[in-house]
């Protein structure tokens, strides 16, 4: 199994230079196309679809750089709701609430108002000297 796993999170099939058209779009889309003398494998069979962050300087200069692989999550679990969590980050405190539209409009302000109300309490709940970091 491990070696399924290193498989997985192998993406390119190397450290590759390649010749390349490049095409900035006003969306934000950047597509990249080999130029037409380039016979390299890029990656290591298939189509790969890596998540990173992509920089663009003004002359055009980029960089992508590959999120890392199992490394853990980025969030601290602090509270569960039945619709909803809060959970932190470095930085941040992330209250989420999700809830299905079908239940209805009356059913939806409850379950905001009383999940809301749990969230609170807990957060009056932690220690006046908590560190959040």
């Amino acid at each position: 199994m491990k070696k399924e796993n290193f498989h997985v999170q192998q993406i390119l099939a190397g450290n590759i230079k390649m010749d390349t058209q490049t095409m900035f779009h006003t969306n934000g889309d950047v597509n990249i196309f080999p130029c037409g003398w380039v016979d390299e494998q890029v990656t290591t069979g298939g189509c790969r679809q890596p998540k990173g962050r992509m920089t663009i300087e003004e002359d055009g200069t980029s960089h992508f750089h590959a999120y890392r692989h199992n490394s853990g999550s980025r969030y601290t679990y602090l509270y569960m709701t039945e619709n909803g969590e809060v959970k932190r980050t470095r930085k941040n405190l992330v209250v989420k609430i999700v809830l299905p539209l079908g239940i209805g409009r009356i059913a939806i302000i409850e379950a905001l108002t009383r999940q809301i109300a749990e969230i609170i309490n807990y957060i009056k709940s932690l220690k006046e000297n908590m560190v959040w970091k």
